[in-house]
């Protein structure tokens, strides 16, 4: 399937996905086949599911702070003819958008909450469950594009059952409802067995700067915007500081392999608290006590092409990548600066 991803993710590139398999197909001839690929900031998991699908990784894991996108991924895995059944029932329109924008749960594990995800996800601007954005169309829906021009049930229960059969056939290995700091210690603590070659974390976490406009705000139909709950987990992410503490983990503490993607920044490369240094610099400490390896961080600068919803042009953008990964992976062949 060209897109293996139920939902459509704010930030999502199309070539990324392809670029991150090549480059752990490359990385195998060295270091032997992956054994499982982590994705903390799973969003749409558009890149462990391609890696899943193609047997380039043997299983996936997928993990999200967000509790709505993490039990979206928990009930298509466990309980997917459900959530197909559902999707079939659920009228697409104005009343039901607002519906859910303003529907909260009663308790975490409700898998309506599989269902508010889906809908908001795909009939919402660019996808974006907790931004600043409206429905698809607008509120008159006079545009070419209507709420349900993004909801094909046809196509979307094809790709619900993907992921259903992943998991029944143990490629997708679990789904975390944690942050990328506990899924990456959880990994090293569940999972003793795995050598860290054989294990690759895929980071791409929000936009350095433009993180408020997608993930902090929430729109409020009864008028204007407010601010999104405080479960997004996502605010902190408007400042640098969780930016700094992520650079800081990947440099000294990351106990197994990774690959790292941002919106290209210049601060990203120039400050030393982020991503100015060429090689991880763990502690004495936490190289005999947590067994981190001094691995070198090698770069590339990606240009990538998209087409923006609505839009019949093609724009480009510059996409930062980063891996501890043999720096021969990251071919001169891929599309770079």
């Amino acid at each position: 399937m060209r897109y293996q991803s139920p939902l459509r993710y704010p930030g999502a590139k199309a070539g990324i996905g392809k670029l991150i398999n090549q480059i752990v197909e490359s990385a195998a001839g060295t270091l032997g086949r992956t054994s499982l690929f982590v994705e903390p900031f799973a969003g749409g998991a558009a890149t462990g599911l391609r890696l899943a699908g193609l047997g380039t990784a043997d299983r996936i894991l997928l993990a999200d702070a967000d509790p709505l996108v993490a039990t979206f991924w928990t009930v298509v895995a466990e309980d997917t003819s459900w959530l197909v059944d559902r999707m079939w029932d659920e009228p697409i329109t104005l009343e039901r958008w607002d519906y859910w924008r303003r529907w909260s749960p009663s308790r975490q594990d409700d898998r309506e909450l599989a269902v508010k995800c889906l809908f908001l996800n795909r009939t919402t601007f660019s996808g974006i469950l907790h931004g600043r954005a409206g429905p698809i169309g607008g509120r008159a829906q006079t545009s070419a594009y209507r709420l349900d021009c993004r909801f094909n049930r046809a196509a979307l229960q094809k790709r619900l059952e993907y992921v259903g059969d992943l998991y029944r056939a143990n490629r997708l290995l679990d789904v975390w409802c944690k942050d990328w700091e506990a899924t990456l210690a959880d990994v090293a603590e569940w999972y003793p067995q795995l050598l860290p070659d054989r294990v690759i974390a895929y980071l791409d976490p929000p936009y350095l700067e433009k993180s408020a406009n997608l993930y902090g705000l929430s729109f409020d139909p009864t008028g204007g915007y407010a601010r999104a709950p405080e479960s997004a987990n996502h605010a902190r992410w408007q400042h640098a500081r969780e930016h700094v503490r992520l650079a800081e983990y990947l440099r000294r503490k990351a106990r197994y392999r990774w690959i790292l993607s941002y919106d290209y920044h210049d601060r990203l490369l120039q400050s030393p608290q982020l991503y100015h240094a060429r090689r991880m610099t763990p502690s004495h400490e936490e190289r005999n006590l947590l067994g981190v390896r001094t691995w070198t961080i090698s770069r590339r600068v990606l240009t990538m092409k998209y087409t923006a919803a609505g839009a019949s042009t093609r724009f480009s953008s510059r996409e930062l990548l980063l891996t501890t990964l043999p720096p021969s992976t990251l071919s001169a062949d891929a599309p770079g600066d």
